[in-house]
This record gives structure tokens, sequence and C-alpha cells, in this order.
């Protein structure tokens, strides 16, 4: 977003809770100003916690008001109430966004209570599915909207890995959200039909060497690969055969829109939220049900076994770069954004 309005000739400042010095994991255009604010410090007792917060919310307010904008977006939901409240009184619109299905991702009896009373105080409230804004259904916001993220092509590396064999590809952090240890299982019971497959998992995580484990105990040491970070994941889209996403719950699946950006036959799990808005079952690519091992390995087998199957579904699923093109999602963003501006020079 930040590269998208620098190029279309808006000044964009980026404010990160980050420490000093960090980089960020993007790539940014230069002329994207970026403010490390070191706000992630740790709080050892209440007392503590009250003066951080203090600290936090003055930080952000003295250099959001040093730039002067015409607007704020915020993004994650301990940091938009931080931004909401820490704005208070300077007549500057502030945007929050929601970026997972805040039903399945706990922040806490006091963080859940202080956002149903700060983000009434938001111009207006995003999320990336009509699910997820049914659940603030009852937050008397001034305004809601639905906006996806947009989906881009990706352009593989010159020069990057090359894989073996055919490749059943997932990418995703290792944690328990996205349901590793369901796919393991599932590829388990449809492994040995298809010998010249192999599983390959982009990304780490605190269950890496649970899962190691676990892929021991099933004696597929040799049928899936953990790859920890990959930089050029676009790469491993161009080299692979499918794509499953397992997750449990999602806010709106990016990987897996790549993955069929890249024109790569899809399975997920039909979880909460995002798959169902992006996937047709059976036009497009395969839904199964959430947390059904059996239906998985079942949908994984129809796919490994029908290359027919998997370039029908490939084809169609590149379509994705035109529902969610940047062009469209970021014109709903200016739209929301310049209402806002809007609203908050009447009042």
């Amino acid at each position: 977003m930040a590269n998208y309005w620098v190029a279309a000739g808006h000044e964009v400042h980026l404010f990160s809770f980050e420490d000093r010095g960090e980089v960020p994991f993007y790539p940014l255009h230069p002329r994207v100003c970026v403010t490390n604010l070191s706000l992630n410090r740790c709080s050892p007792n209440l007392l503590a916690s009250m003066v951080n917060n203090w600290q936090r919310l003055a930080t952000i307010r003295s250099n959001v008001k040093a730039v002067e904008p015409d607007a704020v977006v915020s993004f994650i939901d301990t940091a938009n109430i931080r931004t909401v409240v820490a704005l208070l009184g300077t007549g500057i619109p502030v945007i929050v966004s929601e970026r997972v299905h805040p039903g399945h991702e706990q922040i806490g009896w006091l963080w859940g209570t202080l956002r149903r009373l700060v983000y009434p105080l938001a111009e207006s409230l995003v999320v990336q599915t009509k699910d997820i804004g049914e659940f603030f259904s009852g937050y008397r916001l001034r305004d809601l909207r639905v906006i996806p993220n947009a989906v881009v092509a990706p352009a593989p590396d010159a020069g990057g890995e090359t894989l073996d064999g055919l490749t059943l590809l997932a990418v995703g952090r290792l944690d328990r959200q996205k349901g590793y240890d369901l796919l393991v299982r599932a590829f388990s019971r449809v492994a040995a039909k298809h010998p010249g497959w192999t599983l390959r998992v982009a990304g780490d995580g605190p269950l890496r060497d649970e899962l190691a484990q676990l892929t021991g105990a099933l004696s597929l040491d040799d049928r899936v690969v953990w790859m920890g970070q990959v930089a050029d994941v676009a790469g491993l889209y161009a080299q692979s055969n499918a794509y499953v996403m397992s997750s449990s719950y999602e806010g709106f699946p990016n990987a897996l829109c790549e993955a069929m950006a890249a024109g790569l036959a899809c399975v997920s799990t039909d979880c909460p939220s995002g798959p169902a808005d992006i996937i047709r079952d059976g036009e497009n690519g395969l839904l199964v049900p959430c947390d059904d091992e059996h239906a998985l390995a079942a949908a994984l087998d129809r796919l490994m076994a029908d290359p027919d199957l998997r370039r029908t579904l490939g084809a169609r699923a590149a379509g994705v770069v035109d529902r969610f093109s940047q062009d469209r999602i970021m014109g709903m963003w200016e739209e929301c954004i310049l209402e806002a501006i809007g609203r908050r020079v009447r009042s």
C-alpha cells in the first residue's frame, strides 16, 4: 500500500513499533519515510505497563502530529487501539484495520473491552472479509468497510532454488493456526500412492521441532521438507505442481492468493475466513471441511493423481489477479480514506 501510494504521488510516512535500526521485511519505495518508534518493550509489572503505555501514546501522538498527515491508517488490534487513543483531539482522522479473524485470535478481556470502546471513535474500520465484518456488527461503528488484500502475480527471482520431482507446496508460519500437523497426517495417508511427490513447507516458527518429530514418526522424512524462511517464494510457486492450505482460521490468506495467481491448482480448508471468498469449489480450486484429515487427504489424492485437473484448476485460479487487482483494491482504500477525511472536515 505504501509503495502504491508513493508511486501515485502521495507522501507516505510509515511508523513501526519495532526497534530503531530494524530493517523492514518487505522492500519499500525509497520515498516511503520509515520511522521505528521502539515501542515493543516488555513490562515486568502493572505499574511499568501503565507507564510504558502512557509513553507509547505520547510517542505515537508526537511523531504523527509532526508530519501533519491528512489521515492515519493503523493495522492490528492493539496498535489500532493505541493509535486511536493517542490521536484523540488532534482532528486527524484515523482508519483502523483488522488483519486476522478476531473471533479466533484472542487479545484478552482488557484489550477486548478497550477495542469495543475505542473502535467507534475511529473514522472507519476496515476488515478483509464479510465474515470478519459480522464480528463487529454490534460495535456502533461510524463506518465499516470490507476491503480484501490486493493480489499481484509473483515474479520469481533468477537463479533461485531448483526443486526436483513433483512438489506439493505450503507456505506459512509454523504455528497452530496453520494446521501443519493435520496436513502432514493427511499427506501420510496418500504419500505411498504418489511416490514421485514431495510436500515442501516454506516458513519457520515455534512448532518446527514438533512438526519434524511428527514427520519422523510417520516415516516421512524423505517425503516432507521443512524449508524454513525462503526469500524467493515466487520461485517456489513457479516450480511447484499444486498448493495446499490447511489453516484452522485466517484473516485473508495471502499465500493462497499468490499461489492461485501463479497458476497453481490449490486445495484449502474452508476455514474462517477468506478461502470461501476466493475459491469456488471444483471450479478454480478445491475446498474441504476444516480440521478434517480424511477430506484433506482425499482432495490431495485427487489433485496428485490427475494432471489434467491440476491444469484446469490452475488456469482458472489465475483469474484471482483480476478479481483482486491492485488498482481495484487500492481504489477501495482511496475511497475509504477520502470519505474519512471528508467526514472529519464536515464535523
